[in-house]
């Protein structure tokens, strides 16, 4: 009974200070380059029917049921970070949950119960090391790098536990299928479409690849491509509201376009990239390297580590083209891609400090992961303090 009351009070003072620090946010990054701002506009748009609800509309929907379908700034701005502090929460949630179930003994309940709290809480924060982009002259810590976390855009914050949701339990349909569960990853790729279509970009293309992989072409297969299926309804769907019916009048259409390398203006040098890439992603890349004998029959790192070459690609050679053409809405699923790499690694490491111990390997490993936090936490206090996320 009272690790719940704990659960309670700690969940109730997560979400009071998440929904403090998207507020500020709101208040210190300016209009011009506000996410927060832009999509609590969208959202009283769609409800005075200035612009039809898109495609990808949950997050514009909820935030005019919770505003109680204002068109005031400041009621649908409250509501819009009251949501994108209630999914950040639960993300935190998920993580302790999983971290805890390495970690938690029951000899010694309050330490590990802070220990879990801690390190759930590092997972909202960890940042790539922002090398070359914070070397060059715009001292860039979030242009240029492949992140894991973001504070600005409000639609990749609700969208992250639901992915983090659909990869778990992929996973485990990869491993041993239930019709059950097939129900449920229905639901999720739907929530996920509604809410971002990003990390579906990503998903549609690596889980049939495995489910393939793992049950050949039986029934178990191509019951599991149902919810694709679904999935690759609603995306069409969505792909015509967007771009067929979002059009004013006299305006020019934005289509999806192959062009490599259109929206990765960031480095002039492209040999820069791998360097980026490599800074950025430094503690699951030093993990698996440390610990590649035990890691290339996983399905699970593999599963994490083709979706993370996926989400680059799409990044790298789809774009869109028109009014939509500098959004960059193909960079996101690279946050998602990147932020599950260093989970499905961090817990990785956990339970090597539960078998192994504090061994110099694991001791030094876990540094790695804590300059990627202590980064995280420098780029948190820098975007409060002088409002710009780049």
């Amino acid at each position: 009974m009272k690790k719940n009351y704990n659960d309670f009070y700690l969940l109730a003072v997560v979400f009071v200070l998440l929904f403090v620090a998207y507020q500020t946010i709101l208040q210190v990054v300016p209009a011009d380059y506000n996410d927060i701002h832009d999509h609590a506009a969208f959202a009283r748009q769609m409800l005075q029917g200035q612009q039809p609800y898109a495609g990808n509309f949950l997050v514009y929907l909820l935030v005019n049921i919770f505003s109680f379908f204002s068109t005031k700034a400041v009621p649908t701005e409250i509501a819009l970070c009251m949501l994108i502090a209630f999914a950040t929460t639960f993300r935190f949630r998920l993580a302790q949950e999983r971290i805890n179930h390495l970690i938690y003994h029951d000899s010694t309940n309050e330490p590990n119960y802070f220990t879990g709290v801690f390190y759930a809480l590092t997972l909202l924060f960890v940042f790539g090391i922002p090398i070359p982009g914070y070397l060059s002259d715009d001292k860039f810590m979030y242009i240029g790098n492949y992140v894991p976390n973001v504070w600005h855009n409000s639609t990749i914050l609700f969208l992250f536990p639901f992915a983090m949701l659909l990869f778990e339990l992929s996973y485990k349909q990869l491993h041993a299928y239930t019709s059950k569960r097939n129900w449920w990853i229905t639901l999720l790729v739907t929530l996920n479409l509604f809410i971002k279509p990003s990390y579906f970009f990503v998903f549609v293309c690596v889980y049939p690849l495995l489910l393939l992989v793992k049950y050949k072409f039986n029934k178990k297969f191509w019951y599991s491509i149902l919810p694709l299926v679904v999935g690759i309804f609603f995306l069409a769907l969505e792909y015509w509201v967007i771009y067929k019916m979002s059009i004013p009048a006299g305006k020019e259409a934005s289509s999806v376009i192959f062009m490599p390398f259109y929206r990765n203006p960031e480095f002039a040098n492209l040999s820069l990239i791998p360097v980026a890439m490599f800074f950025s992603l430094l503690f699951p890349i030093i993990y698996s390297v440390f610990n590649l004998s035990k890691l290339r029959k996983s399905m699970l790192f593999w599963y994490c580590v083709i979706q993370f070459v996926v989400s680059v690609l799409i990044f790298f050679f789809i774009s869109e083209s028109g009014p939509r053409a500098s959004h960059g809405n193909f960079y996101w699923q690279i946050v998602i891609c990147t932020w599950l790499s260093f989970f499905v690694a961090f817990l990785a490491l956990l339970k090597d400090f539960k078998t192994d111990g504090r061994t110099n390997k694991n001791i030094f490993l876990l540094s790695i992961y804590m300059l990627h936090f202590v980064v995280g936490v420098l780029y948190f206090i820098r975007l409060i303090l002088t409002g710009g996320y780049y």
